[in-house]
C-alpha cells in the first residue's frame, strides 16, 4: 500500500513539474504574437482613455468607430493587468503569461479552498486540482495567456471566489459582485446564476425547519407577523442584495460601453468584421440560433485530432496526429471530467452545479463561433469549473488507479496541446 502511494505520489509529482516547466520556458522559445491587447487597453486606462489608437494595424478584434480604435472584449482582465505594468515595463515584456501565472496561483488557493468547504478528503482535493489546472483546457489557456485565453482565467477567479462565498460566509451581495464581475469579462458567466439562486433557495427551506418554526410562533406580533412572513421577507432580502451586487459590475459595464459607443448595450461586436470565411457564412445563419448546436457539440464532444500535417498530404509525417484548430472533445482532452455523471444528482449542491453547467451551455452552444483558433473547446471554460467540481464528487474515495490514469493522461493530452498551440499562436 506504501509502495503504491508513493508511486502515485511520483507521477503527480512529476506531472506537476512538467507543467510548470512549460509555462516558464515558452516565453523564451515560443513568444505570441498579438496577445496583448488587454496590456495596450490597461496602459490607457491608466491614462483615463477607453481607446487603443496605438495598437497596430495588423491586430484581429479591433474595432474602429467615429476614428478611435477599441477593444470589444469585456475590460476587466486589463483592470487586473494595471498593477503589473511596472514589472512589465521592468522585464521588458508584454507576455501575459506572468500575469496569468499569478493569477492561476490565485486560482488554486481558490478552489483548494472551495474543495475544502465541499468536505473532499485531501487526496481527492490533489488530484481534482490536478484535473483542472493540468488536465483540461485551462492550462492551455494559461501558457499562452494571449488575449482570447487570458480572459477564461478571470472568469475562473471569479467564479471561485463566488462558489467559496456562497458555500462559507455567504454574504449574497458578494456573490453577487463577483458574478457581476465574471460577466464584466464574459458575459456569458452570468448564466451561472442558477448555481447560487438554487443554493439559496435551500438555505432558506432549512431556515423553516420546524424547532426554528415553533421558537419564532411564540415571538409573533398582534399585526401578524409570522414566522413564515418573516422568512420570505428574509429570502426577497437576500435576493435583493444579490441582484444589488450583481448590477454594480453591470452598470460599470454599461457606462463603459456608453462612454465608446453611445450605447451601453454595444460591446463593439455588433461593428466587428469577420475575415475568415467559415465563420462569416456561420454568422449568416445567426449570432445565435438552434442551428450551431451540432457544430458546437460536436467540437465540445467528440472532435478527434487530425491527420499531420493534412489529411490531403499523401503520406503522414511525425508525430501523425495534431489538434484540430476548430478544438477537440472533452473524450480526448479530458476523459477524468466524466466522473461528474457519479456524482449524486439528489445532493442539492449536485443539482446547482448541473444547472449551472445547463443554463451556461445555452449561450454557448448556440453561438455562431466554435473559439477558433484554440485546443480543446475553450468557451467550455466557461462551464467546465462546475463540471469539475461534480467530477471531484465523482471521483470517490479512495480514488480508484483509472480515475488517477485518466487524470495523467489528461495532463499529456494539454501539455501536447498547450506546446501546439503555443507554436500556432
Amino acid at each position: 500500500m506504501t509502495t503504491t502511494r508513493t508511486l502515485w505520489d511520483r507521477l503527480f509529482a512529476i506531472a506537476v513539474a512538467c507543467l510548470l516547466a512549460l509555462v516558464i520556458i515558452r516565453p523564451f522559445f515560443l513568444p505570441v504574437e498579438q496577445g496583448d491587447h488587454y496590456v495596450y487597453l490597461a496602459e490607457h486606462l491608466v491614462r483615463g482613455e477607453l481607446s487603443v489608437n496605438d495598437i497596430p494595424a495588423d491586430y484581429s478584434d479591433v474595432i474602429t468607430w467615429e476614428g478611435n480604435k477599441y477593444l470589444p472584449f469585456g475590460p476587466l482582465p486589463a483592470v487586473v493587468a494595471i498593477p503589473f505594468l511596472p514589472l512589465m515595463d521592468l522585464a521588458g515584456t508584454r507576455d501575459m503569461v506572468w500575469v496569468g501565472l499569478a493569477l492561476t496561483l490565485v486560482n488554486i488557493f481558490l478552489l483548494a479552498r472551495v474543495l475544502g468547504q465541499m468536505g473532499l478528503e485531501q487526496d481527492r482535493r490533489k488530484w481534482a486540482l490536478l484535473l483542472f489546472f493540468g488536465g483540461t483546457t485551462y492550462y492551455a489557456s494559461l501558457v499562452v495567456s494571449a488575449t482570447w485565453y487570458f480572459a477564461h482565467l478571470v472568469v475562473t477567479t471569479c467564479y471561485f471566489l463566488a462558489i467559496s462565498e456562497a458555500l462559507g460566509k455567504k454574504r449574497v451581495w458578494l456573490v453577487g459582485l463577483f458574478i457581476g464581475l465574471a460577466g464584466m469579462t464574459r458575459l456569458t458567466a452570468l448564466f451561472a446564476l442558477p448555481f447560487f439562486v438554487w443554493l439559496m433557495w435551500w438555505d432558506s427551506r432549512r431556515d423553516k425547519a420546524p424547532a426554528a418554526m415553533e421558537e419564532n410562533q411564540r415571538k409573533q406580533t398582534a399585526e401578524g407577523d409570522t414566522p413564515q412572513k418573516k422568512v420570505q421577507a428574509g429570502v426577497l432580502a437576500r435576493y435583493a442584495l444579490l441582484l444589488a451586487g450583481l448590477l454594480v459590475p453591470l452598470i460599470v459595464l454599461g457606462l463603459y460601453n456608453y462612454a465608446r459607443f453611445a450605447n451601453p448595450l454595444e460591446s463593439g461586436y455588433g461593428f466587428a468584421s469577420l475575415t475568415y470565411g467559415a465563420l462569416e457564412q456561420a454568422r449568416e445563419h445567426g449570432v445565435f440560433g438552434l442551428v450551431h448546436i451540432p457544430k458546437n457539440l460536436f467540437m465540445l464532444l467528440l472532435q478527434s485530432p487530425v491527420p499531420y500535417p493534412s489529411i490531403d498530404a499523401p503520406v503522414l509525417e511525425f508525430p501523425y496526429i495534431q489538434p484540430s484548430p476548430w478544438g477537440m472533445g472533452l473524450i480526448f482532452v479530458s476523459p477524468a471530467l466524466f466522473y461528474a455523471f457519479r456524482a449524486n444528482i439528489k445532493e442539492r449542491f449536485v443539482q446547482a452545479c448541473w444547472l449551472a453547467v445547463v443554463f451556461i451551455m445555452v449561450p454557448v452552444i448556440t453561438y455562431y463561433g466554435v473559439g477558433w483558433v484554440q485546443f480543446g473547446y475553450r468557451y467550455g471554460l466557461d462551464f467546465i469549473p462546475f463540471l469539475l467540481l461534480l467530477a471531484a464528487i465523482g471521483l470517490g474515495q479512495p480514488m480508484s488507479k483509472l480515475a488517477r490514469v485518466l487524470i495523467l493522461v489528461g495532463v499529456v493530452v494539454n501539455i501536447w496541446g498547450a506546446f501546439w498551440l503555443s507554436k500556432w499562436v
